[in-house]
């Protein structure tokens, strides 16, 4: 079997592209794998994620206290005895404080404290006022960007004479933020900064500290400029399925899309790769595209030649051998396919997209030896990182495959999927780290995108089911909760935003039209109201294909 037969074949099964029978013969019409220029990438966190842990954060207030502030009684506040986070609130920090770049980064974006580096209780041992912060400080943390790396280990910097984005250039703090992040620093020596604190929950090891407990500092020293937070986003919803669904859709309505999808659909679904999916999130096409999934980077040398063996030499590939019984199936159904389509009017529009997958041989090769074989740079850099075998792993592979893809034009569109987020218990412990992950892999897809030359082409969104209780049970975890927050990063977003539409308590405040809370008027945002302005600033909007699925909500200022 060719290349091309087998190509076809496989797009016929669905394996890599599918005929999708509803696209218009333009959207449809196969292609000669010219890049899209505009990209988007969806990252799904699985389970119901709590914005309070990173960019929505409140402190540990009592409830009842934040709802007196509110001028609410007891009585008109649920689980009124237990506060939002165990955090002080005065260890709550502002992104402008740490990003090292020169954009303009607004002071009310604000992220958690890392579990470990504050204290929860003051000196009576109690919840402290929010008014003292006896872990580590803006300051603390300004030190140990600042710092010296030798090996693995990064060395705060001297407070003597200590000035931010002075004692160290730009250049120089990037460069310590990227070692905490992609993990070539495991250690992080205080020089002098543990004589300061008071240790009652820090993660101190005598006058050291983990390097990763430091991610949440380094991602925002990095990548501030690129953010926009939309915190009070109602998902309108307490269910995974329907959150889901509304998450990567912008609808409840069974059968529409996915995002990613229905723009991988529309900017040809014959691409070999057009939507690359790892599986998680909502993962519904419509039947409009097929579901390319790739985290090893063996997929383009089966694209190149079908019949290369797992050495890379030609010949006998135990691969095609394989799924040879489900190519035959694919074939028996397409000739049946189109003898039925024979008999109908559009009978040579439905042949065309028998089709699809053009004989593109030589792309195939040259991005199989790009990705297998990068020279020495920033391609050869994301491929140790991606194989270093640890967890997520997998899901770094997808990424750099699909960073690819978007540069040789094979994909348009990609979803990422991220899990362990419904935390009924010991809900800090876990959500912290996964939270930690999650921003790992948005460095590394930042970094692929770069290398691959489509980083200020491509727009990130991050959403979930919904958020979490701002209060925890009894099992020390928290339930499902319909407001959350989303994330959205890259080209078309105003970054170092941020949207800070709930109150203590973490309900939901209408906005006005510049995206500011108000107490009367306004709208609620919602998924909806961001797939709407997704839809427009992708330019499908008003395709045929996409107002089959249409979406009721009032135009917002979403991407800033």
């Amino acid at each position: 079997m060719n290349r091309r037969e087998f190509l076809k074949n496989v797009g016929a099964s669905g394996m890599v592209a599918v005929a999708p029978i509803a696209l218009t013969s333009k959207a449809s019409a196969a292609t000669d794998l010219v890049p899209v220029g505009k990209y988007f990438v969806f990252a799904h966190l699985g389970g119901g994620w709590e914005p309070t842990t990173f960019c929505n954060p409140q402190g540990n207030k009592l409830r009842s206290t934040v709802g007196q502030e509110l001028g609410m009684d007891n009585g008109q506040v649920r689980n009124a005895g237990s506060i939002v986070n165990k955090y002080p609130a005065s260890a709550i920090r502002r992104a402008i404080d740490v990003y090292a770049g020169s954009a303009t980064v607004s002071a009310d974006m604000k992220y958690a404290p890392y579990l470990g580096t504050f204290n929860r209780t003051g000196a009576d041992g109690v919840n402290d006022d929010g008014n003292a912060n006896d872990g580590l400080t803006t300051l603390h943390i300004q030190r140990i960007l600042s710092g010296d790396i030798a090996g693995s280990l990064l060395t705060a910097a001297s407070s003597a004479g200590f000035v931010w984005k002075t004692t160290k250039t730009a250049a120089q703090i990037e460069a310590n933020a990227r070692a905490i992040i992609e993990g070539t620093v495991q250690n992080v020596q205080l020089n002098g900064i543990e004589t300061e604190l008071v240790d009652r929950d820090l993660a101190l090891n005598g006058t050291q500290m983990t390097a990763d407990l430091f991610v949440y500092d380094a991602f925002v020293c990095l990548h501030a400029d690129q953010l926009r937070v939309l915190n009070g986003v109602d998902n309108r919803t307490n269910s995974h399925s329907t959150g889901t669904q509304y998450a990567d859709t912008g609808s409840m309505a069974m059968g529409y899309p996915d995002f990613s999808a229905l723009y991988a659909a529309l900017q040809g679904a014959d691409r070999p790769l057009a939507w690359m999916t790892d599986g998680s999130g909502n993962d519904s096409t419509a039947s409009l595209v097929a579901r390319s999934t790739a985290s090893d980077a063996s997929v383009f040398d089966i694209l190149a030649d079908p019949k290369r063996n797992t050495s890379g030499a030609p010949g006998g590939n135990p691969m095609t051998a394989n799924i040879q019984v489900f190519l035959d199936e694919a074939n028996n159904r397409r000739a049946a396919l189109q003898k039925q389509k024979e008999r109908l009017p559009l009978r040579q529009q439905f042949q065309d997209q028998l089709y699809l997958v053009r004989d593109q041989g030589s792309e195939f090769t040259a991005v199989a030896n790009d990705i297998n074989n990068p020279p020495p740079g920033p391609k050869l850099d994301l491929k140790v990182i991606a194989e270093d075998g640890n967890i997520g792993s997998g899901r770094r592979r997808h990424i750099r495959i699909g960073a690819a893809g978007f540069e040789t034009g094979m994909a348009s569109s990609m979803q990422i999927g991220f899990g362990s987020f419904d935390t009924h218990g010991n809900h800090d412990q876990t959500h912290f780290n996964s939270i930690r992950a999650v921003l790992i892999d948005l460095h590394f897809l930042f970094r692929a995108l770069e290398a691959h030359g489509v980083k200020d082409q491509t727009t990130i969104i991050v959403g979930s089911d919904f958020g979490r209780t701002p209060w925890y049970n009894d099992g020390d975890g928290k339930d499902h909760w319909a407001v959350t927050s989303y994330m959205l990063m890259g080209n078309g977003v105003a970054g170092g935003t941020s949207v800070n539409a709930t109150n203590g308590l973490i309900e939901a405040l209408n906005v006005n039209s510049s995206m500011q809370p108000v107490t009367a008027g306004g709208v609620r945002m919602t998924a909806s109201h961001i797939h709407r302005e997704l839809r427009k600033f992708a330019g499908i909007d008003n395709n045929p294909i996409t107002l089959q699925f249409p979406i009721e909500a009032e135009d917002m200022n979403i991407l800033g």
